[in-house]
């Protein structure tokens, strides 16, 4: 995680010791039974996963030998060639039935800081592409990185690009049981050479329960106080919703589902965290991970489902009574996702999207919620 990470002094890193009100979660089914009744943990209850989905085979491998806690010396390089390091820790673990691994990095304070720094990946397998995808959010530095790939020999090299187009190249290296390194390289000239900014050591800490550390560390309380008034736009979803939910075809045919939407706090409040939930299916569609963006003055969404693969990213905010969020979808057509009639205990979400820049919208997708009952 490339300069992103370093302008920050770590924009890769996570959260904070969460307090003794956060219990310790044994599993996902014991998860979810002692949080069943506190909206602030319905979400982490549904998100937490024991281990990877069958589906994922032999893919599994690549990633799940991280799972649990690693000890981190993180290690910048300077321009002049000097090298800083920072402290922390990094957590693995499984989430949406196994279909997708979340982590959490975290840097511990620095001189003149009382706070840590913190930020999150999620990454899944794209049956489509035979590729891993990764999206990495770190909401204090506004950072949202999107990189992709998978084993390479002994190693793992993940590619991409950073906000001002440069190439990304992250890679763990020397994988042992115990201990790996994290590379991260930057290059000017479309890939000609690289340029290494990050080296991090991580040794293993050795824990009783390893499939549960990041998800416990995972939740929040409530939110930031850095976000002040923003916080309420999101705060009043927080629990869980039952749904029912229409698409409609471009053809006319229209297909429904029931289900449920989880919201919950992450990354000591900086993060709104999502599940929706097919109840047909009994299956986790997907994730949305939200933070607000001090320098743009929005909220930035991406919606991650492992699934379809159709990794979706918006902006936007409060437009009068309404939340409406734009974006593009897989292929280029621009989407407007909105929260409407919100009220204390139901609201309705639409989707729409346009193929002629917005002149006329047609709506694919609309959600009918109603706040479940404790």
């Amino acid at each position: 995680m490339t300069q992103l990470i370093k302008q920050a002094r770590l924009s890769i890193v996570t959260l904070s010791t969460i307090s003794a009100v956060f219990l310790a979660i044994a599993s996902s089914n014991v998860n979810a039974d002692r949080h069943k009744n506190d909206p602030s943990q319905a979400m982490i209850a549904v998100l937490s996963a024991s281990s990877a989905h069958p589906s994922l085979g032999d893919e599994a491998r690549t990633f799940d030998r991280l799972i649990g806690t690693w000890d981190c010396d993180y290690g910048f390089y300077g321009q002049d060639g000097s090298v800083s390091h920072i402290a922390g820790e990094l957590k693995f673990g499984w989430v949406l039935d196994g279909r997708a691994i979340q982590d959490i990095w975290i840097a511990y304070p620095q001189s003149g800081s009382k706070e840590r720094s913190i930020g999150t990946s999620v990454r899944f397998f794209d049956s489509r592409t035979k590729l891993w995808r990764v999206i990495f959010v770190s909401p204090a530095y506004g950072a949202l990185v999107t990189v992709q790939g998978g084993l390479e020999g002994n190693r793992i090299v993940l590619r991409g690009d950073d906000d001002q187009g440069s190439m990304l190249r992250w890679s763990f290296n020397d994988i042992q049981a115990n201990s790996f390194v994290w590379r991260g390289e930057k290059s000017r000239d479309s890939g000609k050479t690289w340029r290494l900014e990050e080296e991090h050591r991580m040794t293993r800490r050795s824990t009783q329960s390893p499939g549960t550390e990041m998800i416990r560390e995972l939740a929040a309380g409530g939110a930031h106080a850095s976000l002040g008034a923003q916080a309420q736009i999101f705060d009043r979803f927080v629990g869980a919703w039952d749904l029912d939910c229409d698409f409609y075809g471009e053809g006319g045919k229209t297909t429904h589902f029931r289900g449920s939407w989880v919201f919950g706090w992450v990354l000591d409040g900086r993060v709104m965290q999502d599940v929706l939930i097919d109840g047909d299916a009994q299956s986790r569609r997907g994730t949305t991970v939200r933070f607000y963006d001090a320098k743009l003055k929005e909220w930035r969404i991406v919606w991650i489902p492992p699934l379809s693969g159709n990794v979706i990213t918006l902006k936007g905010g409060a437009v009068g009574d309404r939340i409406v969020l734009l974006g593009r979808d897989v292929n280029g057509s621009m989407l407007r996702w909105s929260f409407n009639d919100i009220q204390a205990d139901s609201f309705l979400w639409r989707g729409e999207s346009s193929s002629d820049e917005g002149k006329t919208w047609r709506t694919e997708q609309v959600m009918r919620l109603k706040r479940r009952s404790v």
